[in-house]
């Protein structure tokens, strides 16, 4: 009985995310619609797809070593004062997620090679 009440619990918690409702997004792009919506959008999706914005997930200064790492390598200009406000939108709608993959396994339980 124990192992069912884990299981159904872990279920639980996979399953909890894609159960919350959904952040309303951009038919076009795929973009959470909040503010600041409309700078990322424009200032972002010149150079790359939508696509590289929701498949990345990181923290304010994760957001801003890629933009910084942009600037340096890929001609990406200065976002002067709308660089807060896109900091903002992308660590609020596009930050870490609380649940992610499993723990690795342990060592004692791969195969050897």
């Amino acid at each position: 009985m124990l192992a069912v009440r884990r299981a159904l619990l872990a279920a639980f918690v996979m399953l909890a995310p894609a159960l919350s409702p959904a952040a309303e997004t951009d038919g076009k792009t795929g973009l959470v619609l909040a503010p600041g919506f409309e700078v990322v959008s424009t200032q972002c999706t010149v150079c790359h797809s939508a696509r590289l914005i929701s498949q990345n997930r990181s923290d304010r200064e994760g957001w801003l070593a890629m933009i910084r790492w942009m600037q340096d390598t890929q001609g990406l200009w200065p976002l002067g004062e709308d660089e807060d406000l896109v900091l903002d939108y992308l660590a609020t709608n596009y930050g870490p997620l609380s649940a992610g993959r499993r723990r690795p396994l342990p060592a004692s339980l791969l195969p050897d090679l």
